[in-house]
């Protein structure tokens, strides 16, 4: 059996984007979103899940490249963390001093996802930063306090290239640690290798080698380089029977 789960990311970083999210939504592609919590259409993000029933909205944990709950030791004056991933992982990685900083913005956006109206079900990371040890570490007693049951492990397939191979080690040294907790998370995931250029042509192509069992595909609707044709590709799904679901199925809720 193929089962798929589609994630739009970066759902309430602009009002484009919030859009193309309903769009793909509603075209019965995308099956849930990941909502950054501290930009400024958040709260419209969350409107269009309430007129959107089915759409899962999980937390998109953000800790470079946007805006903080509050200012503090990771952010410039403007609340803003560093652009870089690389830079701010650095800095997670080899500044204790930023431990405390790091557990109490995480801790606001945990809240600030449930003061939104949301149910606890899911998060991952704004450029898979989730993964970072220093941040895994912070995040699973606050994750598991608010109820949240699973997350994305960053496993593609494919040749060798750095980045997908960074993210194959951060997922596997994070699976014992997801495992003690008992934070579910799927067998493989497709589009990071194609961020950014996540085209009709790309995505076809993703779901004619989708393997069995269980996969992820994400992408960045409103900021990618077109629009995919949804109306040609969801015949695909049932070309090569593959099945649409979410993460956590309802079952191990």
């Amino acid at each position: 059996m193929k089962h798929l789960i589609v994630t739009a990311d970066d759902f309430g970083r602009t009002s484009e984007i919030n859009a193309a999210i309903e769009r793909a939504h509603r075209a019965g592609f995308v099956t849930q979103a990941s909502i950054m919590v501290n930009e400024p259409a958040a709260a419209e993000a969350a409107e269009i899940a309430r007129r959107n029933p089915a759409l899962r909205v999980g937390l998109h944990l953000t800790l470079c490249a946007g805006h903080a709950a509050q200012g503090s030791a990771l952010t410039d004056e403007s609340g803003n963390f560093t652009a870089s991933p690389p830079r701010a992982g650095l800095r997670y990685a080899f500044s204790p001093s930023l431990a405390e900083p790091l557990q109490h913005e995480i801790r606001a956006q945990f809240a600030r996802f449930c003061a939104l109206g949301f149910a606890p079900g899911y998060w991952d990371g704004h450029t898979h930063l989730h993964l970072h040890p220093t941040i895994l570490r912070l995040t699973l007693p606050i994750a598991t306090e608010h109820g949240f049951r699973a997350t994305r492990l960053v496993r593609e397939h494919g040749p060798f290239a750095l980045v997908p191979w960074i993210f194959q080690r951060l997922s596997r040294a994070a699976i014992p640690h997801l495992e003690k907790h008992d934070i579910q998370f799927t067998e493989r995931i497709l589009g990071l290798r194609d961020t950014g250029r996540m085209s009709t042509d790309t995505i076809a192509r993703l779901l004619a080698q989708l393997p069995d069992g269980t996969s992820e595909l994400y992408f960045h609707p409103g900021a990618e380089i077109a629009e995919p044709d949804y109306a040609a590709l969801t015949p695909l799904l049932a070309r090569h029977a593959i099945f649409l679901t979410h993460l956590p199925p309802p079952a191990a809720r």
